[in-house]
This record gives C-alpha cells, sequence and structure tokens, in this order.
C-alpha cells in the first residue's frame, strides 16, 4: 500500500506540474491569435495616433508574445513607416494580451529600421508622441521596479535625417540594450557602423516632471564623409559653402545635456563639447579653395588637408578656439564661432608666415609700403550655406589689391609674387 500511495502521490504531483505547461500549448493552438493581432494593432494606433500594420501575431511555446513585420506609419501617410521591425518579441502571455493586460519587462527587437526625423520647419516628426509626462517620478535611485523594460536591439538600421542642415545619416549593423522606466529611456549601449566605421552611443532621455532632457555621448572612428554629411559645416567652417561631395576620413567625439519645458527651450538650453578630427580630407571644392586660389594657382596636393577642432557648445553656438587646419606646409588657426541658425563668424591667422617669405618678396612688400601683418589675418563670415572669405573686411580677390591703393604695375608685381608665394606653401 505504501508504494502504491506513493505512486499515486508521484502521478497526482506530475500532473500538477504539467497542468500549466499543457494549458500554454492549448492557448498557443487554439487561441484566436488573429483577434489578438487586431487588438495590439488598435491599442497601438490609438496610443500613437499612427498608422500601424501587423502581418503576424504568435504565442511561443516557451512563452511570450512574437510580433512579426510590425510598421507604424509617419504622421501623413501609412505608406511612408518611421519604424519597421522584422521580429518583436514581449515576455507576456496571450492569457495576458486576451485580458488586455499588456505589461512586458523584455523587449527583444530584430531587424528594426528606424528613422528620427527634423522637418524643414525644424519640428521633430516624433514630438506629439514623446511630449512630457506630468506623472510623479519615481523614488530617487529606483531603477528596476516593476514597471521597468529592457530593451534589446540586434541588426538595426538607424537613420537619422535633418532637412535644415540637408543631413542624412545611415546607421548599420545597430545593435544596443537599454531600460525604460517611469518616463525615462536610459541608453545603456548603442554601436553600430556609419560609413565604414565604428560607433558608440551612450545616453538618456527624460520626460517626467514636465520636462524634457537629454543627455549623451558619441563618439565614431575611420568615418567615410558623404554628401549626407553637410551638419559637419557647423563645427567644421572651412566646409561651409562646400557641396561636401569632399572625400575624407572622420574621428569625432561629442557630449551633450540639455533641459527645458518643450522642444524649442530644451534646444536653447543645450550645453557640451567635443573633437573633431578629419585626416586627411579633400578641400578640392571648397570656398576656401576657391578663393585663395584667385590670387595663386594651387597645386592638386595643395588641396589636400588635415584639421582638429576642440569645440564646446554653449549659447546657441558651436565656439572653437583652437580649429587647426594643416594645408600644405603653412598651419592655420582659426578662432570664432558657428550659431545654430548658421551664422560664422572666424578669424584665421597664418603662423610663422613673416619667416617664410623670400627676400625678394620682403623687399618689394617694404618699397610697396604694405604691412606683412596685416595680410597675414583673414575672416570666414557669413552663413554655413554662403562663406565670404575677407581680408582687412575685403574679399580675397583681385579687389584686394585694387582697395590697397597701389598702382597697376606694382598691383600686378604683388599679384605675381603672392601666386608663386602661396604655389609655393602649399605644395
Amino acid at each position: 500500500m505504501t508504494v502504491h500511495r506513493l505512486r499515486r502521490f508521484a502521478l497526482c504531483l506530475l500532473a500538477l506540474l504539467l497542468i500549466p505547461p499543457l494549458i500554454w500549448i492549448g492557448a498557443v493552438l487554439v487561441a484566436p491569435t488573429a483577434w489578438a493581432r487586431r487588438q495590439v494593432e488598435e491599442a497601438l494606433q490609438a496610443r500613437t495616433g499612427r498608422s500601424v500594420r501587423l502581418d503576424r501575431l504568435s504565442a511561443r511555446l516557451l512563452g511570450g508574445i512574437r510580433l512579426t513585420n510590425l510598421e507604424i506609419g509617419s504622421p501623413k501617410t501609412s505608406i511612408d513607416p518611421w519604424f519597421r521591425t522584422a521580429s518583436l518579441q514581449l515576455d507576456i502571455s496571450l492569457l495576458q494580451l486576451l485580458r488586455g493586460k499588456v505589461k512586458p519587462h523584455s523587449l527583444e527587437i530584430d531587424g528594426v529600421n528606424l528613422r528620427v526625423l527634423r522637418r524643414a520647419d525644424g519640428t521633430l516628426e516624433l514630438a506629439d508622441m514623446i511630449q512630457p509626462e506630468t506623472k510623479p517620478t519615481t523614488a530617487p535611485g529606483r531603477r528596476d521596479g516593476p514597471d521597468a523594460v529592457a530593451v534589446h536591439i540586434r541588426g538595426g538600421n538607424l537613420t537619422l535625417i535633418d532637412e535644415p542642415s540637408q543631413t542624412r545619416l545611415h546607421m548599420q549593423s545597430v545593435e544596443g540594450e537599454g531600460t525604460y522606466l517611469d518616463g525615462r529611456t536610459i541608453i545603456k549601449n548603442l554601436r553600430g557602423m556609419l560609413n565604414g566605421g565604428p560607433f558608440h552611443f551612450v545616453g538618456e532621455f527624460d520626460r517626467t516632471d514636465g520636462m524634457l532632457g537629454i543627455e549623451g555621448r558619441f563618439q565614431a572612428n575611420n568615418v567615410v564623409l558623404d554628401d549626407g554629411m553637410s551638419a559637419l559645416r557647423y563645427a567644421v567652417p572651412v566646409l561651409a559653402g562646400a557641396p561636401l561631395n569632399l572625400k575624407g576620413h572622420l574621428d569625432s567625439e561629442l557630449f551633450v545635456q540639455g533641459r527645458g519645458s518643450t522642444w524649442e527651450a530644451l534646444g536653447r538650453s543645450l550645453v557640451g563639447h567635443g573633437m573633431i578630427t578629419i585626416n586627411p580630407v579633400d578641400l578640392d571644392g571648397s570656398p576656401l579653395i576657391a578663393e585663395l586660389s584667385r590670387i595663386a594657382e594651387l597645386s592638386r596636393q595643395g588641396r589636400v588637408a588635415s584639421l582638429h577642432s576642440d569645440f564646446v557648445i554653449k549659447d546657441q553656438r558651436i565656439t572653437t578656439d583652437h580649429f587647426t587646419l594643416n594645408i600644405g606646409r603653412v598651419p592655420m588657426t582659426l578662432v570664432g564661432w558657428t550659431d545654430f541658425d548658421g551664422r560664422i563668424d572666424y578669424r584665421i591667422n597664418l603662423k610663422s608666415l613673416h619667416d617664410r617669405l623670400p627676400d625678394k618678396a620682403r623687399r618689394l612688400l617694404g618699397e610697396l609700403n604694405v604691412e606683412l601683418e596685416s595680410l597675414t589675418s583673414l575672416t570666414l563670415r557669413g552663413t554655413v550655406n554662403q562663406m565670404v572669405v575677407q581680408v582687412n573686411g575685403v574679399s580675397v580677390d583681385r579687389g584686394l589689391l585694387r582697395e590697397s591703393g597701389l598702382g597697376r604695375e606694382d598691383r600686378e608685381k604683388l599679384r605675381v609674387l603672392g601666386r608663386q608665394f602661396l604655389d609655393k606653401l602649399v605644395r
């Protein structure tokens, strides 16, 4: 009897252990997933205000729900989705979904395509979806409460489009981990490839207490320049006005943070610092080279340069007092700023120019009563789309010599010397 009772007890215990997985398998096999898919679409449409399309919803045997080919459309059309993913897995049960209880603690996203767009009028495509939250925040120090959602991304593509600056960055092979908790999105590690070079990003986006806050650090190495990187002109003034079909390789670091009650206030509050190096860079086609070519025949080699800049972001300006441009054998140091509206104001100093002048040039300049110091300070002014190179307020062209008050024969001598000298410097 004892053996029989033990056997019956073991069978009952086994049956109890098998009931939950059997129920789940039954739910997977017979549950109305088509109805659940429609429920998910309607819920996402109501929450986002966008059109939503979902090919399939399926329950996984090991637990969780998988959404296949999920698309969320843009505000204006359903055929232009800003979010697409091949697979999104949530750690909720089908029974929870049927009861309307959708509170996942983990999201796994595979094959995501995400677009972040700032329109020509300065508005964000997703601004209405990520407004500040006014509900009370979580107690300080809390990070992994019951409402925290861990997010894992694999094999993604991220496209950043900024229409005001005509910038388009396409990042591939994006992977990363992050957490969403009570209005705060914490990106612990986001990595991938940008134009053949690796990039890395960590940061946080906070929508609590009726405010918008961002903080982030971005690093990229050995990125190949292309014509979608027009925003570089804000930090690299010698590219201002250039079509950016320039060739070169970029290394960059950027830290930025800000906080405000609106997106406009957030933009005004931005502060940060960064570093940018481009080596080499072919400046053929840039306005700076075009202006210098008016008074000197620059060799092909003389149009290839390297540059490095450390800059700060404050008061809606990108400011530098340490921008070095090495072109040929003459380093140029730039000091100045670009504001967020695209206006530029920089001064260029040519180092040790006097020591490089040949004796013949010094004698001629002395005879013409030309002060060398007045010719060693250039300015870049205008906008990132249209830059003007000037010396003492006069454009670097034949007008500079006309304004000097020199006679025609003297101006021609000086022009020939200038052409020979600049050509020598940049070879």
